[in-house]
């Protein structure tokens, strides 16, 4: 099991596009007001729950653009997929649905005769939608 992230078709290996850095971000609305005794907020809800992710290949040598192809697609189309991570003792974990909002990809050093970059950079953002378990 090389997977080490999955995002609905696209696959984040160990070889091919290999997941970085992964950050996450979520926030609760509790807006204020000031009374004589202080300050008295009120729980309004959730914010938006987001995960960032920063993933790398070497497309000539690891390959990883199916992956990439794959997130381009859900992207596009916004499709709500699945956003499983693998935990130890290869457990993979289900983390909820989620739809990529961002899709940033960097090329560097093009190959003369493909016209692909040498190193690919990709930094996606999702965000959960409905009940994250």
């Amino acid at each position: 099991m090389s997977s080490l992230v999955s995002i609905g078709g696209a696959r984040l290996k160990v070889i091919g596009l290999n997941p970085q850095h992964v950050s996450r971000s979520s926030e609760t609305r509790l807006p204020g007001r000031a009374t004589f005794r202080g300050m008295d907020y009120q729980k309004t809800g959730k914010g938006p729950h987001e995960v960032y992710l920063e993933a790398m290949t070497v497309p000539h040598i690891l390959g990883g653009l199916d992956a990439l192809g794959l997130l381009q697609g859900h992207h596009e189309r916004q499709d709500t997929v699945r956003y499983i991570r693998l935990e130890s003792r290869y457990l993979g974990r289900n983390l909820g649905d989620v739809v990529v909002r961002e899709l940033h990809v960097d090329e560097d050093h093009f190959h003369p005769f493909t016209g692909i970059g040498r190193k690919v950079n990709v930094e996606v953002g999702l965000v959960f939608v409905g009940d994250t378990p």
